[in-house]
């Protein structure tokens, strides 16, 4: 038996999908990516040093110079490592200190990029695009022109290298989640085409993640122009991941061990899309 086998045999897999405040599924998430391997991540994962590197989340993570390309389009543009949106969106980050003390621990590298046109907007800006190479655990690129979307952006793309290292990539699945790539399915946030399972559930459990975040960073909103800008975020997640979690709960289908980790992860939503609702409802919303 390997060592990796031995990981997974001792995982409490209804203690992973949510954030713990013990930091269990963080310390199994790095295990598991410290002694496996992914379809394109060939090697165990290494954390890299933060020595002689600009750093943000109390010099936890490096800021490194981003690669041309790395967003996957010539129209974002590699930016300064010392954008000041990149220390204001890890502190809109603590926010959510679960979710900080994992994001210090499984990720070790930014890659700051500007979007032009939305950097022209100012403080009229919001959002933030985003992506992360699974074959590169530990890093995600981010545009960093709006830091509220920034710090999206980062819990998004680590709930992504999260899942990966517990077995659920893109197209695939190792374990947990046993739907055929063949079989498709409407995904939350990609609507010009339909979706493989894996896929439809990476794109809601990380925005699950966005849509937590946006609940902390509310609770602790400086002033009312913050307050409205989240809000505005938190009514465009709600109503897609409330979508995401009746395609998933229909047509999930799980191994023994990823039954217990998605009746874990729908429980945990349900509680983030029943009070992000009443957010909304309570601010004036209404039903979205």
């Amino acid at each position: 038996m390997t060592e990796l086998d031995r990981i997974l045999e001792s995982v409490d897999w209804a203690r992973m999908a949510q954030p713990q405040d013990d930091g269990y599924d963080t310390d199994m998430t790095l295990r598991l990516a410290e002694n496996g391997v992914t379809p394109l991540r060939l090697q165990p994962y290494r954390r890299r040093s933060t020595d002689c590197e600009v750093t943000f989340c109390d010099g936890a993570v490096a800021v490194r110079q981003a690669p041309e390309g790395g967003l996957l389009t010539d129209a974002l543009l590699p930016t300064r490592v010392d954008h000041p949106n990149i220390a204001a969106g890890g502190a809109l980050l603590s926010r959510w200190p679960n979710a900080y003390a994992q994001f210090t621990r499984l990720i070790d590298t930014v890659y700051p990029y500007t979007d032009p046109e939305q950097a022209s907007l100012g403080d009229q800006a919001l959002g933030s695009s985003s992506h992360s190479f699974e074959e590169d655990f530990g890093s995600v690129h981010c545009t960093v022109d709006n830091a509220l979307g920034f710090a999206q952006a980062l819990v998004h793309e680590m709930a992504h290298q999260k899942l990966r290292a517990l077995g659920v990539s893109i197209e695939t699945a190792e374990r947990l989640i046993t739907n055929s790539p063949s079989e498709e399915f409407e995904s939350p946030i990609r609507k010009d085409r339909t979706r493989p399972m894996s896929a439809v559930f990476h794109a809601q459990y990380s925005f699950i993640y966005v849509t937590a975040l946006d609940l902390n960073m509310l609770a602790k909103a400086n002033g009312k122009r913050e307050r409205q800008l989240i809000l505005m975020l938190l009514a465009r997640n709600v109503p897609r991941m409330q979508s995401g979690y009746e395609e998933v709960a229909t047509h999930v289908k799980t191994d023994e061990a990823g039954s217990q980790f998605v009746d874990a992860f729908m429980k945990w939503s349900r509680d983030i899309l029943q009070r992000g609702q009443a957010e909304l409802d309570t601010s004036g919303y209404g039903a979205q």
